[in-house]
């Protein structure tokens, strides 16, 4: 059974031989052999139905397509490299004005911060200067009342937790005009409250509370 392919391969092989040499002797006989000739001779033996116009237009392609030179791709790579190098270069700028930009923010940050410090501090001594001015006005209004009147704004003011303006206050009198104002806290109530604010004023308030409270803050 072997036997019998191989020489029926063998035969075939031999038909496709005899067929080219006989194609090709009639061409050479009648003078018709060019390369128009030989491809469709190629396309029969080989079993491909065509005219040999598309075997004719690959092969001419084949033909026309250039290899690029050594100097070509020489040139190619250098310049990828230097698209490179240039996009490498705009990061690397790009990088360095993103890094002037931060620190120039930086320092109006500052320069703000310390703008706002300073303002805060003037706001602070304006109103600190205003409540003095205040305070003296105040001082100064009920010392021209009646004892009595005058007693009764202070236990309004302490009523309303101003102790410490009224400790203020009172250090601020004269030493005749804060006797008749204190002579007026006869009942018991009053007494305490005149207690509380002698306590005050003997332990130097408001000003040593201040201070204890700016040391706890330092």
């Amino acid at each position: 059974m072997i036997s019998k392919v191989f020489r029926g391969l063998a035969a075939f092989c031999v038909a496709t031989i005899l067929t080219q040499v006989i194609l090709l002797s009639y061409f050479l006989i009648r003078g018709t052999l060019n390369r128009n000739s030989a491809i469709q001779l190629i396309a029969l033996v080989n079993g491909i139905d065509v005219s040999g116009m598309r075997l004719q237009e690959i092969y001419r392609q084949s033909e026309n397509y250039e290899q690029p030179s050594y100097a070509e791709v020489l040139a190619q790579r250098q310049m990828n490299s230097l698209d490179m190098d240039i996009r490498l270069r705009s990061q690397q700028q790009f990088r360095d004005e993103l890094s002037v930009m931060l620190a120039d923010l930086r320092t109006d940050q500052d320069r703000f911060s310390d703008r706002l410090l300073a303002f805060r501090k003037e706001l602070k001594e304006l109103t600190d200067e205003s409540q003095d001015n205040g305070l003296q006005d105040v001082q100064r209004t009920l010392q021209s009342l009646d004892p009595e009147q005058a007693k009764e704004q202070l236990l309004i003011m302490y009523d309303d937790k101003r102790i410490d303006d009224v400790v203020t206050i009172l250090q601020a009198m004269s030493t005749d005009a804060r006797r008749d104002i204190l002579a007026e806290f006869t009942t018991p109530n009053d007494v305490d409250i005149l207690a509380d604010v002698l306590r005050r004023i003997s332990e130097g308030m408001p000003v040593s509370s201040l201070i204890k409270e700016t040391d706890e803050k330092l």
